[in-house]
Formats: structure tokens, C-alpha cells, sequence
């Protein structure tokens, strides 16, 4: 009997520890559940809505977190197959948005947020610094759909310019008849 009891201590004992290096290291079992974790260690929250905007190249899911007056964008990571961890590679902070409609654009996304309430879509014009000419130039206009809740995003292909010098230098909303109802640069 008492070999059966020092197995089942044993048992329970790794079980703990199992779960105490989960619990962490900051492992959980639903992406949801890393930003939720990632909202209280970096004080901001809880998110009036919560979307999910996209995979990032290295299978990073990146969720929004939107508030009245900007949002914030965490990523989760699979890792040892089915568990979720939170990465500090791509936390960008909080984007305050106190003009009308601000955009930015995050690695490989344009993410913003307008209070314009009859806009529809937005239009990023997007411009690239060119160190050679000493000068921005322009390298794509991106016509993105507004939510209801005024968030836009757009995950950007591999055709766009390496996007590490890039800045949206102005954002064009419309409305449905698509008049333009607003300019932010």
C-alpha cells in the first residue's frame, strides 16, 4: 500500500508543477485568453470589443482591443502545440485616437480608427521615406471598410514595400455615396 500511496503523491506532485510552469510562464489555452492575460499586465482594459485582425508571417494571431478613445493591438503565439503564449515581438502600445480618424500601420497592417459616424470606408495614403532623394514618396493608396464600431484594418501583402519606413500620411473618409466626409493627415 504504501508504494500505490507514493505514486499517487508523485503523480500529484508532477501534475502541480505542470500546471505551476503553465501558469508562469505564461502559457494559455485559448489566444483569447493571452490577450485577456496581456490586457491586465500592461494596465489597459478590458476592451469594450475585441476583434481578431489577422496572422502575422511568424503565425502570431494579433487581436485589437478596441476603447472609445483608441485601441491596442496583442499578439498570441502557438506554442508546444496546444497552448498560447503572449509575445512582446509585435506589442506596439496604446494608439490613441483624439483626432477625428487616426491610422498606423503595424509591420504588416494598417490598423486605425475614425469617429466619424457616417463613414464607410477610409482611403491610407501611404508614403515611403527615400533616403536617396531626401524626400516621402507616395507608395500606395489602400481603400479599407470601416466597422460599425469605426475600426479599419487591412493585413498587407508580401507585394507591399518593406513597410519599416513606411507612415500613412493621410487618412480620406467616405461615406456609402462615397463623397469624401472627412480628411486627417
Amino acid at each position: 500500500m504504501k508504494r500505490k500511496k507514493q505514486i499517487v503523491r508523485n503523480v500529484v506532485l508532477i501534475a502541480l508543477t505542470a500546471l505551476l510552469f503553465l501558469w508562469q510562464g505564461g502559457y494559455h489555452l485559448t489566444p483569447e485568453a493571452v490577450f485577456r492575460s496581456a490586457e491586465k499586465a500592461e494596465w489597459l482594459g478590458p476592451a469594450q470589443e475585441v476583434m481578431e485582425i489577422g496572422t502575422r508571417g511568424d503565425d502570431c494571431l494579433c487581436f485589437v482591443g478596441i476603447e472609445q478613445e483608441g485601441f491596442y493591438v496583442v499578439s498570441a503565439k502557438p506554442s508546444m502545440g496546444i497552448f498560447w503564449k503572449h509575445t512582446n515581438e509585435h506589442w506596439a502600445g496604446y494608439f490613441p485616437v483624439k483626432e477625428k480618424t487616426r491610422a498606423w500601420i503595424l509591420e504588416d497592417f494598417i490598423v486605425g480608427q475614425t469617429k466619424e459616424p457616417e463613414a464607410v470606408e477610409v482611403v491610407c495614403v501611404v508614403e515611403e521615406w527615400k533616403s536617396e532623394k531626401n524626400e516621402w514618396q507616395e507608395v500606395g493608396r489602400y481603400t479599407i471598410p470601416v466597422g460599425e464600431n469605426g475600426f479599419f484594418s487591412m493585413t498587407l501583402g508580401s507585394d507591399t514595400a518593406e513597410t519599416i519606413d513606411c507612415v500613412v500620411k493621410e487618412v480620406i473618409c467616405k461615406n456609402a455615396a462615397g463623397e469624401v466626409i472627412g480628411k486627417d493627415s
